[in-house]
């Protein structure tokens, strides 16, 4: 409560790449806490606490505008449009108003809505999955885009993955990480690429830490990337 009220949350952005032509294409947002008596706190300490006592709504309505209000601001430096990407929690995706509140930032920052893209996980889209799909295409018809975040390590079901209304999937790091190891490795993370573009969807690797990795996903026709092989967050 204290970190909200005395603004120690703040946002940091690792850029994703086309990993193809080189260029930048987006980033993602990533929250982070430094406390002036504790010092930087991680993430997955966090989180869990704001989202038990229910601060994760305000937060999160907090990170969605502070990461339009960036992003609109790149974009009125005249450049390219880039992809702001925001993860959002199970809590928030479960409130009746909140593609409401996402219509509502979009305009109050005047960001194109397809300059936001909102993830989620596999865990999230689960838990009420008729539901979900509902507003995962309300956000589709306000044009915001939305990725399943963590790909591979949940429920991986190609029954629901047909179904939900996503622009992309995110390749979990734990498949990167061993992608030079062994001729297994490599097939899963091109088998989730394969799959991914029979359905049209884009796929972004996650955790990219050595070029050696990369130069597997290029091989393997993934689409972007981020990691620290790029810029840290």
């Amino acid at each position: 409560r204290e970190a909200v009220e005395n603004n120690e949350l703040i946002l940091h952005y690792q850029p994703q790449y086309n990993i193809h032509t080189k260029e930048l294409t987006g980033f993602e947002a990533l929250l982070r806490l430094v406390n002036k008596e504790l010092g930087f706190i991680a993430p997955n300490q966090f989180i869990p606490v704001a989202e038990e006592t229910g601060l994760i709504i305000p937060i999160g309505e907090w990170v969605l505008r502070n990461a339009c209000q960036k992003n609109k601001e790149w974009l009125g430096r005249g450049g390219k449009e880039y992809c702001v990407s925001v993860n959002i929690s199970a809590i928030q995706f479960q409130q009746r108003d909140f593609t409401d509140m996402v219509k509502r930032i979009l305009e109050e920052t005047k960001l194109p809505p397809h300059c936001l893209q909102l993830e989620i996980t596999e865990s999230i889209l689960m838990k009420s999955l008729d539901e979900n799909i509902r507003i995962l295409n309300e956000l589709r018809g306000i044009g915001v885009k939305t990725a399943l975040d963590d790909f591979g390590t949940g429920y991986s079901s190609l029954n629901y993955l047909r179904r939900i209304p996503i622009d992309t999937l995110k390749m979990d790091k734990s498949f990167i990480d061993g992608i030079c190891l062994n001729e297994t490795e490599e097939a899963i993370a091109e088998g989730i690429i394969q799959l991914a573009h029979k359905m049209n969807l884009e796929v972004v690797a996650e955790g990219v830490e050595q070029t050696p990795q990369l130069e597997v996903l290029i091989n393997k026709k993934c689409d972007k990337a981020q990691g620290y092989l790029f810029s840290k967050p």
